[in-house]
């Protein structure tokens, strides 16, 4: 390679962050890469300039309406544009001859450097011709995502449409929820509709999902580095995915199959609004032997895009298609895992995927995001954050439960500070809401006929753990439940569909028993904070009502 062509490749190419190396017994080490003095300080500088550009970009991009509104309103008011144009040139052109400057300092002390240079021919071989070799070389090195080389395209599978997936758009329009406005309402609506456009794109996505602010990705990535040498240790592959919208979601796979028990079925783990594989929820289902595949959201880590919610569904869609037709998972060997906003990508996935063998867990979520919404806004707000919440970010993670007839188990984190309306409030959970949903739902004749039910059923939720017991002790009688289960399984020949006939021929007492027993076996309760890892004990597959019928 020319010195002129290694300079432009160093200059352009990504940075690199550690280089793993095998030991003469078959140990994985890490060492962090020591770029010399040069490339660390220009490296700061464009890293700084790219941020700060891409933050202005961002509030100039969506708030050009108002500005388009704001500046003829200022000319006419006589004021002068001269003056600050000129001083925003001279400023703008400073920062351009720094960028540029800093890149050239860069590449000349990368081009100098014989670790980062051999990295380089390792990343340009992959490059040229990816297969498990050069893969494996690769994986020698953690680096900037966006180099990685691509390893599945949801777009080259033949049959595959996004559009015949279902969304909760999809529904609203076929329910009549979703209506067009027309003729003087909509001309008054524009207003409304323009700052509520504005607002979602600029604050309420940055509040919503806080992971996807840069700066964010930028103050951990030593975290997050390590986070993935540890997995790439524990026998972890990276892949690079592309979705329907190319997007690429930057995931991890780690393979248990023929190494444990649990190793045949693979987790898919959805993260918080902060969470990322690499510091996520993968460790629980790992440390319970299942094989896990995690990924981060679109805007985090190396995943490109934003966490919109279409972007966030094309985005599980492929996961959950890569898991089937590149790793070869059937889907009845996979189990979904949401912890608290990845409550969403769930059960949207579990939706549209309905042969899963269950959703678990759905840990520390919440029915809809905008009563949560709410609790940090003004009651003044109200509409507003009605409209940018069911316009461009509504997660109604009950509505796509609803649409899932699998087995489902809920956690509950009994001192969750975060999806509580009120705060710090066991009775305002908003898993409460969710598993009540979803019981009114699959179990209709159980509330019917009776207003006790959802009384009964929400005195329970808001118990403490002792009193819980109590309740239960006096209340219900494990056995005749069960008995009642099965019976109703058997009447539907051993199939299990919902909504069902439970209850349909029982008295109160009877109904309200079978109500508080399904509570328990639906929902699990953690006594812990929002942010604390789910501990291994309560990583199940969840309850089948099915198993109630005795095998002879």
């Amino acid at each position: 390679m020319s010195l002129i062509r290694s300079l432009w490749k160093c200059t352009f190419s990504p940075r690199l962050f550690k280089i793993c190396e095998v030991t003469w017994i078959g140990h994985l080490v890490d060492k962090s890469y020591e770029p010399k003095n040069l490339e660390r300080w220009s490296d700061q500088i464009v890293i700084s300039l790219h941020i700060v550009t891409a933050a202005i970009w961002s509030i100039t991009l969506y708030a050009a309406p108002l500005i388009a509104i704001a500046v003829p309103f200022m000319y006419q008011r006589g004021y002068s544009f001269t003056d600050n144009v000129f001083c925003l040139s001279k400023l703008a052109t400073g920062a351009g001859a720094l960028f540029v400057a800093s890149l050239a300092a860069r590449g000349y002390s990368r081009v100098n450097n014989p670790v980062y240079v051999k990295f380089i021919q390792t990343l340009n071989e992959a490059h040229l011709q990816y297969n498990e070799r050069t893969k494996q070389e690769l994986h020698k090195y953690d680096f900037e995502f966006w180099a990685w080389p691509v390893d599945f395209d949801i777009s080259e599978l033949e049959g595959n449409r996004f559009a015949d997936k279902l969304t909760l758009r999809q529904i609203a329009t076929a329910s009549g929820r979703l209506k067009r406005q027309s003729g003087k309402d909509f001309l008054f609506a524009i207003p409304c509709k323009l700052f509520s456009y504005i607002a979602a794109h600029i604050v309420a996505i940055k509040m919503i999902y806080p992971g996807s602010v840069s700066i964010i990705s930028w103050a951990i990535g030593s975290t997050l580095s390590k986070g993935r040498i540890d997995l790439i240790k524990q026998g972890g592959e990276r892949f690079k995915l592309v979705t329907a919208n190319k997007n690429e979601i930057d995931t991890m796979f780690v393979d248990r199959r023929n190494k444990n028990t649990n190793g045949d079925i693979l987790v898919i783990t959805c993260e918080g609004n902060c969470g990322f594989y690499e510091t996520g929820i993968i460790s629980t289902p790992l440390n319970k032997g299942y094989s896990v595949l995690g990924w981060n959201h679109p805007g985090f880590g190396g995943s490109t895009g934003a966490p919109y919610p279409d972007q966030e569904e094309k985005a599980i869609d492929c996961i959950m298609r890569f898991a089937i037709d590149r790793l070869k998972f059937p889907e009845k060997r996979i189990i979904l895992y949401g912890w608290s906003i990845g409550g969403y990508t769930a059960t949207w996935a579990a939706m549209n995927y309905p042969s899963i063998q269950s959703l678990v867990v759905l840990d520390a979520t919440f029915d809809d995001i905008f009563p949560l919404a709410m609790k940090a806004m003004p009651p003044s707000l109200e509409g507003l954050i009605r409209n940018i919440i069911r316009d461009y970010f509504n997660l109604n993670i009950a509505e796509q439960l609803n649409r899932y007839n699998g087995t489902v188990l809920l956690v509950r984190r009994t001192d969750d500070e975060i999806v509580c309306t009120p705060n710090n409030s066991l009775a305002g959970n908003r898993g409460n809401i969710l598993l009540t949903k979803l019981l009114l739902r699959r179990y209709p004749h159980l509330f019917s006929g009776t207003s006790e039910s959802g009384t009964v059923l929400s005195t329970f939720l808001s118990a403490e753990a002792s009193d819980k017991k109590s309740i239960l002790e006096l209340r219900v009688e494990e056995k005749r439940c069960l008995e009642l289960i099965a019976a109703d399984v058997r009447k539907n020949n051993g199939v299990i569909s919902y909504p069902s006939t439970l209850g349909q021929d029982c008295n109160v007492k009877t109904k309200l028993q079978l109500i508080l027993f399904l509570a328990t076996m639906y929902m699990k309760d953690q006594s812990s904070s929002h942010c604390i890892p789910l501990t291994v004990d309560l990583f199940h597959p969840g309850w089948d009502p099915a198993s109630t019928i005795t095998v002879k």
